[in-house]
């Protein structure tokens, strides 16, 4: 492990890279459109776009040399869930209901996740308490009020137009659809809250739990 930390910034460059990539991949896919701009907008309302800007932003942070700042624990840890999230609800949840995945959902969904998460994992100290967890929570909350508060009321049928082929376009996600469900809003915060919520704090705390472990076992005695 002690070789390896000496390579912690060029790593962290290696992850602002394939960053700055998808971000490209995403600006480039919308100048195909016949509307650029408002296909760029409605890109960066999906979770995904922000995950990986966030993703970008921490990287470069980290190559800068701020990861000995206090404050920077935080960014990581949410830029790590973000990530894990992005990729396990994509794999799971989102992936059926496409007919091609394009190389620039890999990138997305996929290769920047597994990057992040190997930049975290191997190069960089933890140092925040399980009670913490919730740390993690705050951007998809946010998330989930944007969206039923700001983004589907305003530009719901900009959204609809703009993905004509992306089921649930409106809510971002079918998952958060009340259409998607059989008692509708009932159904959805059932799902979201009763579902969604739980695991979600569960998957923090699990985080927080290995990565203690693997600092313990490897990181502390680099």
């Amino acid at each position: 492990m002690i070789k390896l930390l000496k390579y912690k910034y060029y790593f962290a460059f290696i992850v602002f890279l394939f960053g700055c990539l998808g971000i490209v991949l995403q600006i480039f896919r919308a100048t195909q459109s016949s509307n650029s701009s408002d296909y760029l907008l409605v890109t960066s309302f999906y979770f995904t776009t922000q995950t990986n800007l966030v993703l970008t932003l921490t990287s470069l942070l980290f190559v800068l040399k701020l990861d000995q700042k206090n404050w920077f624990k935080y960014l990581m840890f949410i830029a790590l869930f973000n990530a894990m999230i992005t990729a396990v609800i994509f794999h799971l949840l989102l992936s059926s209901f496409m007919e091609n995945i394009e190389f620039i959902q890999h990138v997305l969904h996929t290769i920047n996740p597994i990057l992040f998460v190997s930049l975290y994992v191997l190069f960089y100290k933890q140092s925040i308490s399980l009670k913490k967890f919730w740390i993690s929570l705050i951007h998809p909350l946010l998330f989930l009020l944007l969206t039923y508060l700001f983004i589907e009321p305003i530009f719901g049928d900009l959204i609809e137009i703009t993905m004509p082929n992306f089921e649930s376009a409106r809510y971002i996600y079918p998952f958060l659809d009340p259409r998607t469900y059989g008692n509708s809003w009932k159904g959805l915060w059932t799902f979201v809250l009763g579902i969604m919520t739980p695991l979600a704090i569960l998957f923090s705390l699990l985080l927080l739990k290995l990565k203690q472990i693997f600092d313990k076992k490897y990181i502390n005695q680099a």
